[in-house]
């Protein structure tokens, strides 16, 4: 039986019901079409976890709507179900990727007939084809979420608030924004981007030349091709409604876990709208916290210009290609978003000695890098965290697996400190690395809440125009505390400031420094009272340093980038115990660098500006 003709046979007659008894003989129509349920003669223990169970909720069949006989056809259909291979659910080919077909870790197989990015777009359907593909999504999203515990709407009362909506709504436009309002019923963040249809594109679609992140409060501006709006300056309004009321108009469009990431999606669609060569005017705080306003123009794709619209920012923007290097100190820092499965090995040899590693997770994995590296680490292979798989064969329960980390490496293990850096760009593949990566004993873990949206996805089509996409697989720490919508937690919080912006300060990145040369045994200038200075800061012509109390007769002092890279270096045969020199660093780019003075066995190590 074609079971979507007979709901498109029966919705007809629900609607034109008048009383109880008309309902119930539709629903009479629906069930003698599904033939008779083969009475069970085994006895099925039901042994499962409730937290593996929490999607097989019956209560609805004692909705007293229902008349006896409906509700006896009912009992016996959950009496005798038992679990069975040739649901409607299947788990998706090994190999097959997303992007190849409707699909990813789940597939539907009479709903997965349309390839992807293909204009398929035939007619707006009608109300009856509407609710079937709004009643599909509800079955799929109530049997084989594993977050629907975590929703801040239970699942039935999405039902139940937009099934009218879904009824009445007029063309193919508002049906659009209608199913991207529906996905933010989900709290999920992979539902943003996995939602929509060919021929209709998102609110903020079209961008003027500004990339945005949230910061202190306010939505600053990081990157500008616009004169007259700066790094650093932040946005006040935007035709003529405050950031906050653009939050607000926005967010219905958007699914989001958490306040972290929903900050992150608006950066990108705060200023964004569906058409291109829109003006917007804008009020912009400048740094000395006067306001301007402008006008500009959205007109570019983000995803069409990548050189601008990066995947990922780093204040220091020596970062963005860098897989790995050596910086101040003697540590390693790895870059997990750039780094490849073969890079990994040669990172770890270089770093094998060092006092500390940094590990940036604030983008998303390429590779298995970040496993690579773990198993380098370890002598062990300890559990991280436990996996929740849809039972196919039972909808509604689960599995649950235990999650290991490698132990096939052959080098010899790491005795230092690894640290984690992570924000609100930390999703999904790079959470889950950075749970493998946190076994390490020790590890610390500097930034910002993550996104929380951990563990495979399924993207599935409900029509030749239309999908969805959300969660699918459960992620939970082995004690089985969830990471969904909580995210990682870091264990020393830092923000990014406007300042930073500004000057290409990398706070986090300055944290994470701070603690590895610490751990080597360098004395940070910033931190404790040494007998070095470097000033003014920031700086523009000549950098002059301060060396008092000096130990040795050989000083050098290096102007390093982030990366360790030396710039500008200067010898002095001391001969006395003060030392007043000076560098000109006017030919450096504007950004932050490293003063390091070497007297003897000691080393000292401070941040300066060049504006």
């Amino acid at each position: 039986m074609n079971w979507d003709s007979v709901l498109l046979h029966v919705l007809p007659l629900v609607k034109s019901s008048i009383t109880s008894s008309d309902f119930n003989d539709a629903l009479d129509t629906m069930l003698i079409a599904a033939g008779p349920m083969a009475l069970s003669t085994t006895y099925f223990p039901d042994t499962i976890n409730v937290k593996l169970k929490r999607n097989r909720d019956w209560n609805w069949i004692g909705d007293p709507i229902f008349r006896s006989d409906v509700v006896t056809v009912l009992d016996t259909i959950r009496n005798n179900f038992r679990p069975h291979a040739g649901c409607h659910v299947a788990i998706a080919p090994v190999g097959r990727t997303l992007y190849q077909k409707w699909g990813g870790y789940l597939e539907f197989p009479n709903e997965d007939t349309v390839l992807l990015h293909v204009d398929t777009y035939t007619s707006y359907p009608d109300e009856y084809h509407r609710l079937l593909e709004f009643f599909k999504f509800w079955n799929i999203v109530h049997y084989f979420n594993p977050y629907n515990y975590a929703l801040d709407k239970p699942i039935d009362t999405t039902l139940m608030n937009y099934v009218m909506p879904i009824d009445t709504v007029s063309g193919p436009g508002p049906l659009y924004l209608l199913n991207m309002n529906i996905a933010t019923q989900l709290d999920d963040v992979h539902t943003y981007g996995l939602t929509g249809g060919p021929y209709q594109v998102q609110p903020g679609f079209y961008w003027p030349y500004l990339r945005l992140e949230y910061m202190g409060g306010q939505y600053v501006v990081i990157k500008s091709s616009v004169a007259g709006i700066n790094p650093g300056d932040a946005i006040i309004s935007v035709d003529g409604l405050t950031t906050t009321q653009w939050e607000d108009s926005l967010k219905q469009y958007y699914s989001s876990g958490n306040v972290s990431v929903l900050r992150r999606t608006m950066c990108q669609n705060l200023l964004g709208r569906q058409s291109s060569g829109v003006n917007e005017t804008l009020v912009v705080e400048d740094s000395t916290g006067t306001n301007h306003t402008f006008t500009v123009i959205t007109s570019v794709i983000a995803d069409y210009y990548p050189a601008f619209f990066t995947n990922y920012h780093y204040p220091a923007d020596s970062l963005d290609t860098i897989n790995w290097t050596r910086l101040g100190c003697d540590i390693g820092y790895i870059n997990i978003g750039n780094i490849t499965d073969a890079g990994t090995d040669s990172a770890y040899l270089a770093f094998k000695d060092a006092p500390a590693i940094i590990v940036d997770l604030r983008n998303y994995p390429i590779a298995n890098s970040g496993f690579d590296l773990l198993d380098d680490l370890l002598a062990t292979a300890p559990a991280f965290c436990n996996l929740m798989f849809p039972d196919t064969s039972y909808p509604g329960t689960y599995y649950l697996q235990t999650q290991y980390a490698n132990n096939y490496s052959t080098l010899p293990t790491y005795s230092g400190k690894l640290i984690i850096l992570m924000n609100e760009q930390t999703q999904s593949a790079a959470e889950y690395d950075c749970m493998a990566l946190s076994t390490y004993p020790g590890t610390i873990k500097v930034g910002s809440q993550t996104a929380g949206a951990d563990g495979d996805i399924t993207w599935f089509g409900l029509s030749a125009d239309t999908r969805f996409g959300y969660t699918s697989l459960g992620v939970f720490y082995p004690n089985g505390d969830s990471t969904q919508r909580i995210g990682i937690v870091p264990d020393t919080f830092v923000y990014p400031t406007k300042a930073g912006i500004r000057h290409h300060n990398d706070e986090v990145l300055n944290k994470a420094i701070q603690i590895a040369c610490t751990a080597a045994g360098v004395t940070d200038v910033k931190s404790v009272k040494t007998t070095v200075k470097a000033f003014p800061n920031p700086a523009s012509g000549l950098l002059y340093v301060e060396v008092k109390n000096v130990q040795a007769n050989d000083v050098s002092i290096h102007i390093t980038d982030v990366t360790g890279r030396i710039l500008l270096q200067q010898q002095i045969d001391a001969i006395s115990q003060d030392i007043y020199t000076s560098l000109d660093i006017q030919p450096l780019a504007a950004g932050m660098y490293f003063v390091v003075i070497k007297s003897g066995a000691e080393q000292y190590v401070t941040k300066v500006v060049k504006e």
